[in-house]
């Protein structure tokens, strides 16, 4: 048996952790992950306890994380739990502690490209601003998260929610635009 084959049967939390190391993400203890994405030409930084996971397996909703330039910097907080999510950034994305993301959702710091009919403007770099995600958020599956939005804690994003401003804590919000739907009392 070859070594290429023996590398296709490596289970594939272990395939992950080697693509962290590869493509230099700092990482905690406890990582779990299986069939991610990974795209690192800035900083990604991984808590203890992170899992980041494809679902199902990869094959509906891939987890993932990219960095596109040198300053992109990417932080996970421990005990989160990403399920088939998929984070593009450019400036800056934060992501607080025992966070929880449902798959199919999509965390985008930038607008991918600038709109004009000026092809030198189109391939200028994109507008960008920060995410932020602060501590116990529980984000539904199939949401959008733009540029600029800071959620706060222990707030509940619906499922199918496009985010494209703040979050107040302690509220459940969904639809698109985003509306508050309750405040959360513990």
């Amino acid at each position: 048996m070859s070594f290429l084959s023996k590398i296709i049967y490596l289970p594939k939390y272990i395939v992950s952790i080697l693509k962290l190391k590869f493509y230099g993400v700092q990482y905690g203890k406890g990582f779990r992950g299986n069939s991610i994405l990974l795209l690192n030409k800035g900083s990604i930084s991984l808590g203890k306890n992170v899992s980041l996971n494809s679902y199902p397996d990869g094959i509906l909703n891939l987890s993932g994380i990219k960095t596109y330039t040198e300053n992109a910097k990417v932080t996970i907080g421990d005990d989160c739990i990403i399920n088939g999510t998929m984070i593009y950034c450019v400036d800056e994305v934060i992501i607080g502690k025992t966070c929880m993301f449902g798959p199919g959702t999509k965390i985008v710091d930038n607008d991918s490209h600038r709109i004009s009919i000026s092809i030198e403007e189109r391939r200028k770099p994109p507008v960008s601003k920060p995410i932020i995600i602060k501590d116990n958020v529980w984000i539904g599956m199939d949401c959008l998260i733009l540029k600029g939005v800071t959620i706060g804690e222990n707030a509940i994003v619906a499922a199918r929610t496009i985010v494209t401003k703040d979050v107040l804590p302690n509220t459940l919000v969904g639809g698109n635009p985003t509306r508050v739907i309750k405040n959360i009392i513990s």
